[in-house]
């Protein structure tokens, strides 16, 4: 009884191991490597299984951090989502980590840019340029 009281205990601690082994970032918005013609208004990192995210940070080119209202979950989730400031064209670099509910630790890095869209602006400039005749 003794030798299979310490099997189940070993195998569901290889079973809980395992599980949290295997979650991973499945989606993030914006995606990785995403080319945007304008900034993002949130970010949103969704999980395979249910975390705690400890820490996020959105970084730009120059290493500048961009401030956001991130707080450590306390709750576990899969969805995580933030609005964020409006960004300048640039290549942002997203790093987070997460706690698995057995504690174990996750991180994971991915990157998205911002181009300036100069077709958009000028039509949006002739728009209002047009709008200002009396037509």
């Amino acid at each position: 009884m003794k030798f299979f009281n310490s099997a189940v205990a070993i195998l569901g601690l290889v079973l809980t191991f395992s599980a949290s082994a295997h979650i991973s970032l499945k989606q993030s918005i914006p995606a990785q490597e995403a080319m945007l013609m304008q900034g993002p208004e949130e970010l949103s990192l969704i999980f395979s299984g249910e975390v705690r995210l400890a820490k996020v940070i959105i970084k730009d080119e120059k290493n500048k951090t961009i401030n956001f209202d991130f707080k450590p979950s306390a709750t576990p989730s899969t969805d995580f989502n933030w609005s964020i400031p409006s960004l300048a064209q640039g290549t942002y670099t997203v790093k987070w980590t997460a706690l698995g509910g057995d504690g174990h630790k996750m991180t994971g890095t991915f990157r998205f840019m911002v181009h300036k869209n100069e077709s958009h602006k000028m039509m949006q400039e002739q728009s209002n340029t047009h709008s200002k005749h009396n037509h």
